[in-house]
């Protein structure tokens, strides 16, 4: 519960605006130059730092602002929370390299839930901290309607088909579940089941040093953009809904976030990350790698 109210106070506004900084689309090129007042909206639309992004959210939105999308985040939080004893025992089994077939079934099963529940959060996080519709705390149904399409509200399922979303998920919880295997056999097997004293211990610390620094670099290479993708694909279904389309809101409504809404659609995982890197850049699929990366550490 303590770290439930810490995370809620102190690092949901982080993590909404590196959110909302990961959705936000800033074209080098001008794609439509007929449009009145693009150029305002694009320059409006591009914070330059996560710090930037803070300030301009306070400064437009408040603290309503700074916690929007944190009830659906609270309630994955307490999910999470109840997964928090099978997800030890995976752990555990891959930690100590116990690898039956009841083993890998446990682990099949385990990630298979990771996945789905990955999606779920994907979709309704994302979309809670990018709408600019309002949400209503105390009318599910009405919030339902602002995060989801009609589509969507009559077949749920429908978000497991959303282009390149599931791919990218499982891809996300796989690489964790590999990672935590390839470290037991790389790093933990080497170290002795009782060090006892601080001279046992002192022949390791490069090794130790030097797994921190290779899961600080590889989780910020891999992680990174599967991230950054998953808001992107997560959001484009609503997104391309027509209340949220240039043309029919004020430049106002579309400061903070520009969602990429006039553009044909990402198709899949690939032409996520092949659009983005034309249309962005490389820089746009690395936005907020720092806080991968040292999350990452954890495999959290």
């Amino acid at each position: 519960m303590f770290y439930t109210l810490f995370f809620a106070t102190l690092l949901f506004p982080l993590k909404g605006a590196l959110i909302r900084q990961r959705a936000n689309f800033t074209p080098k090129i001008q794609p439509i130059p007929e449009l009145p007042l693009v150029d305002d909206v694009q320059h409006a639309s591009r914070p330059r730092s996560l710090l930037s992004m803070l300030q301009q959210v306070n400064a437009e939105e408040g603290i309503d602002g700074l916690y929007k999308g944190i009830l659906p985040t609270l309630g994955f939080m307490v999910f999470w929370e109840q997964m928090s004893i099978p997800s030890i025992v995976v752990i555990g089994y891959l930690q100590f390299g116990v690898y039956d077939q009841s083993t890998v079934l446990i682990i099949a099963i385990a990630s298979l839930i990771k996945i789905i529940a990955t999606v779920i959060e994907a979709v309704f996080v994302n979309r809670a901290v990018t709408t600019q519709e309002d949400i209503h705390s105390f009318s599910l149904r009405r919030a339902l309607d602002a995060l989801l399409s009609p589509t969507e509200r009559r077949h749920p399922y429908r978000i497991f088909f959303i282009p390149g979303l599931l791919a990218a998920c499982a891809s996300w919880v796989l690489y964790i579940v590999c990672t935590i295997g390839a470290r037991h056999f790389l790093f933990v097997k080497k170290f002795p089941e009782d060090f006892g004293k601080w001279e046992d211990m002192r022949p390791y610390i490069p090794l130790l040093v030097g797994a921190v620094i290779f899961s600080l670099a590889l989780n910020a290479l891999v992680l990174t953009p599967l991230e950054v993708m998953v808001v992107r694909l997560s959001i484009q279904a609503k997104a391309t809904q027509v209340t949220l389309l240039l043309d029919t809101l004020p430049v106002e409504a579309v400061r903070l976030v520009r969602l990429r809404t006039d553009r044909d659609e990402y198709t899949g995982l690939i032409s996520c990350a092949r659009l983005i890197i034309q249309e962005e850049g490389w820089g746009a699929l690395y936005r907020g790698w720092w806080w991968t990366a040292f999350r990452g550490i954890l495999f959290i």
